[in-house]
């Protein structure tokens, strides 16, 4: 990979989307080249079908890759990009420095959103202005709902259609974009990109919604920038930053935060999940989180780490017992207190006992994984079996039900994160004491895809 930094960043519209989407990129980023490619059927190209290839789209690129460059895409824009990048290998080409994902599923996921184009036109917007912020006015301008139709019906067409042909991962850093209120596309589904590179990948969550390209351009921008400059910010107030990947390399991160940040980490065989949150946190303890890794020929291992109050040094709390998780996750025998389930409800057992058997081992890591992270939020010295979350298939977030004297737990939620790493899959848990938080996430190269 080239060291220089990118002067020039393409950006690829979201569906039903125009270059104006990157008005604010544009204004915001002036140290930056920002080219928005104009698709047909939109905007400046309006009178054209709304059609297009990655082909095509690459050829607009392709003259620009003899210098570093980055490209952005969002939401369809995201899987434009990939593909993209795809293209532009089999070419022989320079792939870009950085490819920046924004509120997009994964390309080897669905997009449930798709379906909707086979309904008729008004439930076909009324979908698209619920879930995925497009213009309230297409609702009841028939102008405008007569311009938008064609591109919006094609778009999601051709993303419906999309089909994802597995090929290595690509060797550009992936740094996703997700929106706290984005109830489409959250972090954990951004999470997923993760395992389609080999260069690193990264997570940023902004304020706002699905289309914060738009309505936040210039916290997008002042995170893009900080990436290409590698800047290492502190947790804000409503932040957790994790950070995933060898235990040899752990240090410089916790030398990143020290003095300046509450840190807690976790060691699971040669893996190490750091988490820290800012110090200015003087009411509620600070964020938790836990981590069970889960790899094809080894055993499972649940960790959890912990992070101090505002006021006291950072405390780490002590790993569970090495493959606690094999005899849980392996075995499936959820009928007795010596299975390694003792730490779960007798509600969690049977609900792990009544499911399909190839979904138990999927069930039981997420109840041990947010158990944990719960346990060592604010549960020291209580029975983890007095605390029960009902719907273990539930995606969450995860709220407990606590018994007698327990109150203190019930505030707490839980949020599952998907971890892919070169090493398998692994499963994340967060608990924390606010109704949302912003995630970051950080994995180097050598564990991502």
């Amino acid at each position: 990979m080239d060291p220089r930094p990118a002067r020039t960043m393409f950006c690829l519209p979201y569906a039903g989307g125009g270059a104006s989407a990157y008005t604010g990129l544009l204004r915001e980023l002036a140290h930056l080249t920002v080219v928005p490619v104009q698709l047909p059927g939109r905007e400046s190209r309006i009178a054209e079908p709304p059609a297009f290839t990655i082909a095509e789209i690459a050829d607009e690129v392709a003259p620009a890759t003899d210098e570093p460059y980055a490209l952005y895409g969002h939401s369809m824009g995201a899987r434009l990009a990939f593909e993209v990048v795809r293209e532009l290998r089999r070419r022989g080409l320079r792939r870009p420095s950085r490819l920046y994902v924004g509120g997009a599923h994964p390309p080897d996921r669905r997009v449930p959103l798709a379906a909707s184009v086979d309904l008729p036109d008004d439930a076909f917007i009324d979908q698209l202005v619920r879930r995925s912020g497009a213009l309230p006015e297409l609702k009841h301008m028939p102008e405008l709902r007569e311009l938008m139709m064609p591109v919006l019906r094609s778009d999601f067409t051709w993303i419906k259609n999309y089909a994802f042909a597995p090929e290595p991962p690509i060797d550009s850093p992936i740094v996703a974009f997700t929106g706290l209120d984005d109830e489409e596309v959250g972090a954990a589904e951004m999470l997923g990109w993760a395992r389609h590179t080999t260069a690193g990948f990264r997570l940023r969550t902004l304020r706002g919604g699905h289309l914060f390209v738009k309505d936040r351009p210039a916290e997008l921008a002042a995170l893009i920038a900080a990436d290409l400059a590698a800047e290492h910010a502190l947790p804000e107030q409503d932040e957790l930053h994790l950070w995933m990947g060898r235990t040899a390399d752990h240090a410089t991160v916790l030398r990143r935060y020290a003095g300046r940040a509450a840190v807690g980490m976790s060691h699971t065989d040669d893996l190490t999940l750091v988490a820290a949150v800012g110090t200015s946190h003087t009411d509620d303890p600070t964020l938790v989180a836990a981590v069970g890794t889960s790899h094809t020929d080894d055993p499972t291992l649940v960790a959890a780490v912990g992070t101090s109050h505002a006021d006291g040094p950072a405390s780490v709390l002590a790993a569970p017992e090495p493959g606690i998780g094999v005899s849980i996750l392996r075995a499936l025998d959820v009928g007795g207190p010596d299975s390694g389930l003792a730490e779960l409800s007798g509600d969690e057992r049977e609900q792990i006992e009544d499911a399909a058997e190839e979904d138990r081992r999927w069930l039981a890591l997420r109840a041990v994984t947010a158990k944990r992270a719960l346990m060592a939020a604010a549960g020291q010295g209580t029975d983890p079996a007095a605390v029960s979350f009902p719907d273990l298939a539930d995606p969450g977030p995860w709220h407990a039900q606590c018994g007698p004297g327990l109150d203190r737990l019930a505030r707490w939620r839980v949020v599952h994160l998907p971890l892919h790493t070169s090493r398998g899959e692994a499963l994340g848990a967060v608990a924390v004491p606010h109704d949302r938080v912003r995630l970051r996430f950080d994995m180097p190269a050598e564990q991502a895809g």
